[in-house]
């Protein structure tokens, strides 16, 4: 099986791990990691869809502190796979789902579509803290963890 994290479970990860994380999001972090590691270890792979990595590196960028936040950004993506999004499957997937959203008014952020259809091309489960937001995509799988 092929997790991909959402954006902001890898922002979540490095808030948590930064030494002055407040003891919720460094639980939340840890918490996070060993969910990973016990992932990686039953056979799955983790990882991210290049547009959560745009998304980082976009965030790290605008943090005021570019340098520490860009190193910290990639640090936490060194052990996890990364996707491309192709040609084929992934603008697929988007203009239905982007189809279906906004003919019944439920239109979710463009990136967050993008990442919801590069899910569904890889016939992966999104891992994210905003489920409510993503069970409106048809036919996405989604965790908590």
């Amino acid at each position: 099986m092929i997790y991909l994290l959402d954006t902001n479970i890898v922002i979540a990860i490095i808030r948590g791990g930064k030494s002055k994380a407040k003891p919720r999001a460094a639980e939340m972090a840890r918490r996070l990691v060993d969910r990973c590691r016990r992932a990686k270890t039953a056979g799955d792979v983790v990882g991210l869809s290049a547009i959560s990595v745009a998304e980082l590196e976009y965030e790290a960028r605008c943090s005021g502190k570019d340098v520490d936040e860009i190193a910290a950004v990639h640090k936490i993506l060194a052990p996890f796979e990364r996707y491309p999004f192709d040609e084929l499957d992934g603008p697929w997937h988007y203009g239905k789902a982007c189809h279906f959203l906004e003919s019944t008014g439920q239109s979710i952020g463009d990136l967050d579509l993008l990442i919801a259809a590069h899910t569904l091309s890889l016939s992966a489960t999104l891992v994210t803290n905003n489920r409510a937001h993503f069970e409106r995509v048809p036919g996405l799988k989604i965790a908590s963890w």
